[in-house]
């Protein structure tokens, strides 16, 4: 992509006068509306498979070809890079020599717009990490234990999903707030958080979230640099909507506040990310924000059966949280919905199994065959199934290339080559290969670094910093500070160059027999020479990208991006991945309660976790073309122990007449069929009448045991948050008193 210098307010992209024949040709009513609305808010409510990506991209060369608009006056703002390189190719086939085009994720047009103008904030420079995930929380973990807190029962986990929430619902770092409760442990996870972001701009680093947050600060405190955004684009378009947080919302507000042509695209009722900050009233209210507005409904679905959509709408039609559409299709009726009864996980498998190669033996390509489940511990059943039936099949969604061992090496060494204030990256390679830098001498740097104010990589080149060092690790320091400095000469190449440089440096052949011997051998050297591939291609790609944009881009590798749409293989992935994909035939397994919905969301917010997790299942539903299967168990394995299940509560909102098999009646009560509570096994102690501690909902007082064993729940009566039913495997009551 062409990424223009935003402060010339000059269009710099080329004229285009000549029109696209037949552009709106062939597209319904309401496509064509939304394609040539020019002036004002729009809002495009677009079902699924209503043909949404053709809409932007036609409504993009409309705006070019039919008025007028510079293709660099236009701003066009998703959530995937596949759907962002989907709608570049699609608009460049339209327009192939036109250039300056901005399609882009939220994450990618940040990080852009930080690398050119984050240097007005005196905390960071333009050479920042990009910490992922795992960084993140190797990251947390580190401070957790600078604060003297018990890394057990502060996870690093659940601390960087707490961090990213309160990012996610704030607008700018001094506004950081959160608590649920009150409590210490909001106040060490306060501390955590502090101390996490003083380590993150002494890094010189942002995660995921910082890179909106950032530049959210960076537009409000100097509204210099966001108005020359502002000012450039005349038309602001934003697809999946609904999947926006609220400082994405600002964002967008303030891309579109010039001009005030704003698009978005979205469906209230594909909203499933609210567990990492996506608020769903960012769609249900843009017509409040913006009453001028014109809404446009896209209802015509292009992709599924008449069954398939009629069950699908009956059930999303229990949510209050929309706002209606009538979906119709010209697709016909379709054959009826399979719904199967298993008996446990590896029963459920195995008949899925049998399904696909019954389904490729009647003409069915393997790529066009999904299986979809809620939680990722369900995968490990379905490929032993599917592997054992000479089923082929790829796993999608997982960072697995970018996660291993060496990779993580290699990347953090490029890290350190282009943001020597990098601890992180330092920390991680200072050992690759072995320099015999124990944990003793590292710590006597850190504490050096720390009482000095100075970054790793200054001190240790400081004069008196290896005073105190002696032996092996000294000699080792000195050593990897040599590497650091002759291998900043080539920071300012392309990545390719750089990667072999760096391979050519640290002894490479010494670092891999130290990882592995044998087979394993030959498995990584292959992965390394797949990443120097990937880095000479980028550098083709994108000749002025450079080390920096190339470590971007690694960075901000999402999910879905490593699905191979072309390959002949069955797909597996999670239900929240399968949104923005569509394939012939799905299976949406563990349509079970506690499984879909999900017990932890519906206890944790009762109303907004049981609409969610309803659209999650509408998601995975409309994915299908033509053939839709959905299965349940009636016993699963949960944590190492059997777990007798419920169908889940939405086969009940499935209109009976779209399935074929079903659920086995039973005029068994709740407690009936979890049988009589058993104190005893679970060691759970509990009485009616106890007052108990929840970690979230505070106090309240049990009004009924139920279950024995990982199956015993309990129904509480919360002061505050009314009557919750809880596992209590799970819940960590804390009895206060005896009744």
């Amino acid at each position: 992509m062409d990424w223009l210098d935003v402060r010339s307010m000059a269009n710099d992209a080329p004229p285009v006068s000549a029109k696209v024949p037949g552009l709106l040709d062939g597209l319904n009513e309401p496509q064509r509306e939304a394609c040539e609305h020019e002036q004002g808010p729009l809002l495009i409510l677009a079902g699924p498979g209503s043909g949404k990506t053709r809409v932007i991209t036609s409504r993009i060369v409309h705006l070019i070809t039919d008025r007028g608009v510079g293709p660099d006056e236009i701003l066009a703002l998703t959530f995937t890079n596949k759907a962002a390189k989907e709608m570049r190719e699609r608009v460049q086939r339209l327009l192939p020599e036109t250039q300056g085009f901005w399609i882009s994720t939220f994450h990618s047009l940040c990080a852009r717009i930080l690398r050119r103008d984050i240097d007005v904030l005196p905390e960071y420079t333009s050479e920042f990490s990009i910490y992922d995930t795992a960084d993140k929380r190797q990251l947390i973990k580190t401070v957790v234990k600078e604060l003297g807190y018990d890394a057990k029962r502060f996870r690093p986990p659940v601390l960087a999903s707490w961090i990213s929430n309160s990012k996610n619902n704030c607008e700018a770092n001094n506004g950081l707030t959160f608590d649920p409760n009150g409590g210490i442990d909001d106040e060490v996870c306060a501390r955590v958080k502090a101390r996490y972001q003083q380590r993150m701009r002494e890094n010189n680093a942002l995660d995921f979230d910082d890179l909106l947050l950032v530049t959210l600060e960076l537009f409000e405190l100097h509204p210099g640099v966001r108005d020359s955004y502002s000012f450039r684009f005349r038309q602001v378009m934003v697809d999946e909507y609904q999947d926006t947080n609220r400082v994405q919302y600002r964002l967008v507000q303030h891309f579109a506040g010039h001009h005030g042509n704003l698009a978005v695209c979205g469906d209230p009722d594909q909203s499933i990310y609210g567990w990492r900050g996506a608020d769903v009233r960012n769609i249900l209210d843009f017509e409040a924000d913006y009453p001028d507005a014109k809404t446009v409904r896209l209802e015509q679905n292009y992709r599924s059966t008449g069954t398939i959509l009629k069950a699908a709408s009956v059930l999303i039609a229990n949510n209050s949280q929309r706002k209606p559409k009538d979906l119709w299709t010209d697709e016909g009726e379709g054959k009826l919905i399979d719904l199967i009864q298993c008996g446990d996980e590896e029963d459920e498998a195995r008949e899925l199994a049998l399904r696909c190669k019954k389904l490729h033996r009647k003409g069915k390509a393997w790529s066009d065959i999904a299986i979809f489940y809620r939680m990722n511990f369900m995968q490990r059943a379905l490929e032993s199934a599917l592997r054992l039936s000479g089923v082929p099949y790829q796993v999608v969604g997982g960072l697995e290339f970018y996660a291993r061992r060496e990779i993580k090496d290699l990347m953090a060494w490029l890290k350190l080559m282009v943001n020597p204030r990098d601890d992180g990256a330092f920390l991680r390679v200072v050992n690759v290969p072995s320099r015999g830098v124990g944990e003793t001498s590292m710590g006597r740097l850190v504490q050096f670094a720390r009482d000095k104010g100075l970054c790793l990589s200054d001190a240790v080149v400081h004069g008196d910093a290896l005073g105190s060092i002696r032996g092996r690790a000294k000699k080792g320091l000195a050593e990897f500070a040599g590497l650091c400095e002759s291998l900043a000469e080539v920071r300012g190449e392309g990545a390719g160059v750089a990667l072999d440089a760096l391979i050519g440096t640290i002894d490479a052949e010494r670092w891999f027999m130290e990882m592995d011997t044998g087979d394993a051998l030959v498995d990584r050297e292959s992965n390394v020479e797949e990443l120097r591939s990937h880095a000479h291609q980028y550098d083709r790609l994108q000749p002025k990208g450079g080390l920096p944009g190339f470590l971007q881009d690694v960075a901000l590798v999402s999910d879905v991006d490593d699905l191979d749409e072309s390959s002949e293989q069955v797909k597996l992935m999670t239900l929240h991945s399968s949104k923005g994909l569509e394939f012939p035939h799905v299976f949406v397994t563990g349509l079970e309660d506690e499984l879909l919905p999900h017990g932890r969301a519906v206890e944790e917010d009762p109303e907004n976790g049981l609409q969610e997790e309803r659209r999650l299942l509408y998601v995975g539903m409309t994915r299908a073309m033509q053939g839709l299967t959905m299965s349940y168990a009636t016993q699963r394995r949960f944590f190492g122990e059997d777990r007798w299940q419920r169908p889940s509560c939405f086969l009940d909102e499935i209109p009976p007449e779209t399935v074929v098999g079903g659920v086995e009646p039973t005029e068994e009560s709740e407690a009936e069929a979890l049988g009589e509570y058993d104190a005893d096994d679970g060691g759970h102690d509990l009485v009616v009448g106890h007052m108990v501690r929840h970690e979230h909902f505070g106090v309240g007082t049990i009004q009924q045991l139920t279950g024995a064993g990982v199956n015993a729940r309990a129904t509480v009566k919360f002061g505050r948050y009314g009557t919750k039913q809880l596992l209590l495997a799970y819940a960590g009551l804390v009895k206060l008193s005896n009744p």
